[in-house]
């Protein structure tokens, strides 16, 4: 910024050499001085291409065609400035008394290029040759001013960090500046638009030269770009550049403010930001560095408090943050908002829209009395996360859900398309209520403990539901299996039997289970109640919702009842039926049993009638035979040897 000032004080002391050579020299000799002036007080290069006219009335002043201000010698970007025409006037009384006091200033169609260089000097940081040091001026090294009115019409404002990579522009920049001394306040209202969009501003800075040149100073500001406003007072300086004090924003739906970074708006569900941004917070800035303390988030319709840094170099921004929230509101993590949930023919194919993950890296604590996830309201969540490329990792550090509690992690990749991983553990959970809310099924009445460990991948939830692989377990305590009546079934061999309630009261279920390709496979399934025990095993496939499994009931207390059960069809209206071919099977299996003792049996009577000595005692028939031939044996040996 000091480049303005500096060029400024050229062309002012020019007009006092313009007014006494109007007479005697020629417009190409006049530029030549301007030209001579600028590089003494700047250091840089003026190259003026039009007639340099001295006026006297109204006022004392210059004007120029057109100009161009040599860049930085670092920089091969081009010209610092070009414009079409500069004019300067300055009151004459107080010029014969000394003070230089500017009445107006005007470029017309400025094109100004901003810079900061690899090492972090910027361009407007000039080198002054042996006849312009300023270091008698009264204000840090910038001269002493004061500016009725400047102005710039129809301009063109472009900023460049070689050290980011960040690059902004504005056009149709409209600026008035007004400064009554260089220590007082100075008052910037500007215009423009900034990557299509409208911006505006309206600042005071109060201690121009201190702001430029050596630290912080009293400072407002109130900005609109697009549907974005923002609010600071408190404390800002250029050199080095910093900030602080109480910041006030909100910034629509962010897709201005990424605008404005170069990125596009993320991708971001209800509840986190997809319609409204909005923040209240005391903040600091320094060196791409922006702390915010005492501040309120205000997402969509949720608002949390707490602390966040965020910083700004690198590829990405890293934002770190601990936030607290009472209830906390994320329906649109699921059903349509996110392409989840299930229709009548089976999971949604909607793609699952997760690009807000590439916004930005981030570490986040997030601590909530209550959550609300789609129909799902979890309790007492605490949850921290770490996003990195894309890729968040969410450690479950409490999580009182569906009456009972949960631990464990989740993560969501994008890197390269959409999978996620769920390992949790929880217990004394509200089966019904879990299985309804993330399957669809509701038939299982029971508290339970269930232990999950599964990985997904797919870009909606058709595909992640059908590429499921994993394992797990799960048991109950006593509860109800609602929608068929298993004793009722095994009396009356009827699976369409209801009975009173349709109902089978249990006091435990029990099974493990691993998850190949969305089909879940289970062989050691157990059920015990008060009349019956059941054992069983199958198939459920969550890709196609379907079940098919076969459970074998025994009715107690001495019945001897036992009917298999086939459940097979969509989990959401299952079909029982005698499992007969079983039956059929198991039947001719103990015939055949029987028929085998009974030739067993046939072939001991007649071998006891060869051997002539019955087979008793356990003994099998093959001891007898070997002590049959024993005998036979020692019977021909004593006949052999005369019978001593």
């Amino acid at each position: 910024m000091r480049w303005i000032f500096r060029g400024v004080l050229g062309l002012i002391l020019l007009c006092i050499v313009a007014v006494i050579t109007l007479l005697f020299l020629p417009a190409e000799k006049i530029a030549s001085l301007v030209e001579s002036r600028f590089q003494q007080a700047t250091g840089r290069a003026m190259t003026v291409t039009g007639d340099v006219r001295p006026t006297i009335w109204p006022s004392l002043g210059v004007t120029t065609g057109a100009v161009t201000i040599a860049n930085a010698p670092w920089s091969d970007a081009g010209p610092m400035l070009r414009a079409e025409s500069l004019s300067v006037s300055v009151d004459l009384a107080k010029l014969i008394r000394g003070n230089i006091h500017v009445t107006g200033v005007s470029a017309t169609a400025p094109d100004i290029l901003l810079e900061i260089g690899p090492g972090g000097q910027g361009n407007w940081e000039f080198e002054t040759s042996g006849g312009g040091d300023d270091s008698s001026g009264a204000a840090g090294g910038l001269p002493e001013l004061t500016i009725d009115r400047a102005e710039v019409k129809r301009g063109a404002l472009r900023f460049r960090d070689r050290r980011s990579g960040s690059d902004l522009s504005l056009k149709a920049v409209d600026a008035t500046l007004t400064l009554p001394s260089m220590r007082g306040k100075a008052t910037l209202e500007l215009s423009a638009l900034m990557n299509d969009k409208p911006l505006r501003l309206k600042s005071t800075i109060d201690g121009l030269a201190a702001f430029v040149e050596r630290g912080a100073v009293p400072v407002s500001a109130e900005a609109t770009l697009g549907a974005a406003k923002a609010g600071f007072s408190g404390r800002a300086g250029l050199t080095p550049l910093a900030a602080a004090g109480r910041l006030t924003a909100d910034l629509g739906d962010l897709s201005d403010i990424m605008g404005l970074m170069g990125q596009s708006a993320p991708g971001l569900p209800q509840g986190l930001g997809r319609d409204k941004v909005a923040l209240v917070g005391d903040v600091t800035f320094t060196d791409n560095l922006l702390n915010l303390r005492s501040a309120t988030v205000t997402l969509d319709n949720n608002s949390l408090a707490g602390d966040a840094d965020l910083n700004l170099q690198g590829d990405r921004p890293a934002l770190n943050a601990k936030l607290a929230t009472g209830a906390l509101d994320l329906s649109g993590l699921s059903g349509s908002e996110t392409g989840g949930g299930t229709t009548s023919t089976g999971w949604s194919s909607a793609p699952i829209d997760v690009s807000g993950l590439q916004a930005m890296d981030a570490k986040i604590s997030l601590v909530a009395t209550s959550v609300r996830i789609g129909a799902t309201t979890l309790g007492a969540t605490n949850l921290y996360t770490v996003l990195d490329r894309g890729r968040a990792v969410t450690e479950i550090r409490q999580l009182q859900a569906y009456g009972g509690n949960i631990d464990g992690s989740v993560v969501v990749n994008s890197r390269g398309g959409l999978s996620t991983r769920v390992d949790v553990n929880g217990s004394a959970l509200a089966i019904s209520r879990l299985f309804n809310e993330l399957l669809g099924y509701d038939r299982l009445v029971a508290e339970g403990n269930l232990s999950l460990n599964v990985l997904g991948v797919g870009n909606d939830m058709n595909t992640l539901m059908h590429s499921l692989k994993g394992e797990g377990r799960f048991s109950t305590g006593a509860g109800e299996l609602l929608g068929f009546d298993l004793v009722g079934m095994l009396r009356t061999l009827d699976p369409n039997f209801r009975g009173a309630g349709s109902k089978t009261i249990f006091d435990r279920i029990s099974a493990s289970f691993t998850i190949t390709d969305g089909v879940l496979r289970n062989t050691d399934l157990s059920l015990l109640a008060p009349l019956i025990s059941a054992s069983g095993g199958g198939q459920v496939g969550l890709g196609e919702q379907t079940l098919n499994f076969r459970v074998v009931p025994r009715l107690l207390a001495g019945e001897g009842i036992e009917v298999p059960i086939l459940v097979t069809g969509p989990w959401s209206a299952p079909k029982f039926k005698l499992d007969l071919e079983g039956v059929a099977r198991e039947k001719l299996k103990e015939e055949g049993k029987q028929l085998e003792e009974k030739a067993k049996e046939a072939a001991r009577r007649k071998l006891e009638e060869e051997l002539g000595t019955p087979i008793t005692d356990g003994r099998s028939a093959e001891d007898a035979i070997k002590k049959r031939l024993e005998e036979e044996a020692k019977k021909g040996l004593l006949d052999l040897l005369g019978g001593n």
